[in-house]
Parts: C-alpha cells; structure tokens; sequence
C-alpha cells in the first residue's frame, strides 16, 4: 500500500509478518517523519499507542505481531503536524494465515480444530476475507467454516495482511 506524504515523498506500507513502513521519495532532500503506530483495542473500536520512531527517507521501521489485527499509522512532519494516516481497516480484504506446527508437535500433524477455531473467530472479528494455508489442508474439509483455503492458482490483487502463526 502506498501513502503520499510531502515534497513528493511517499510511504510504502506492509503487513507481512509485521506492520513495516518505508519512506521512499524522488527530492533531493533528507526528509524525516515521525511515524506512529497504533492498534485496534480487542475490547472496542478505538485503538492503543503501540509504538513510535523517525524514519528518514530510504530507511523503514517496523513493529512485529503475532495475530491477524487492525492496524493505524499516523505520519507526521517534523514540527509534529500529522500529514498522512492509515487505516489498514481489514473489513472485505484478503487476510492470508499460514499456519504452522510448533516445534514441540512436529510429527504429531496439524490441529484443525484450533485453526478452524482460530480462523472463524478473526472471520467474526474483522469480517475479512480469509484464506488460510498449512501442509495438508487440502485434506481437509472446509466446507461449514467462514473462510477458504488457500490454494496454489489463487489470485490475491493486494495481500491486506498477512500471517505466519504456529498452533
């Protein structure tokens, strides 16, 4: 995803694993802007401070998660003026979960009840449009669940957010 910011300066936005922002820009100038991350309370629609920092034009930052979430960014200039925010509003967009085996399991095969559990909850949560993966889930019987699984030929335009998770 892309968020204009100033003088030509732009941000790239990811949710792969993380919630990661890259200012880019075609100026010759070293601009810097104040990015703040923010997300969604689980226990309403308002959102909690997670973090903040300065990013300078051709470096990025970042904030790791371990759960399919909503996400805010807020950037601001330098005289902490905010010039550009974003939503990443998950509500009918692609979410991929690729689910793993703990370490501790290896062997013991996937536990598709947690996922199946998992998956239908975050469905209900963010109304997204999930698809997941792990290895085997083609054996497996989607058919009463609120979400796909994900396969191979899948046409995925923007990936929204996305997940490695171990159940």
């Amino acid at each position: 995803m892309k968020v204009e910011l100033l003088n030509k300066d732009w941000a790239e936005l990811s949710f792969a694993n993380d919630s990661k922002v890259s200012i880019k820009g075609e100026s010759e100038d070293s601009s810097s802007y104040l990015v703040k991350w923010y997300k969604r309370s689980r226990c309403n629609d308002n959102y909690d401070f997670v973090g903040d920092m300065e990013i300078a034009k051709g470096t990025w930052g970042a904030f790791p998660y371990t759960d399919i979430e909503q996400w805010k960014i807020d950037f601001f200039n330098t005289n902490e003026k905010l010039i550009a925010s974003f939503d990443n509003n998950l509500a009918n967009k692609p979410v991929i979960l690729v689910a793993k085996t703990k370490p501790s399991k290896v062997g013991k095969g996937i536990n598709f009840d947690k996922i199946k559990a998992y998956c239908t909850n975050k469905v209900n949560e963010f109304n997204c449009d999930l698809k997941v993966y792990f290895k085997d889930s083609s054996k497996f019987d989607f058919t009463d669940v609120n979400f796909e699984p994900l396969r191979m030929n899948d046409e995925i335009p923007d990936m929204f957010f996305g997940l490695e998770k171990e159940f």
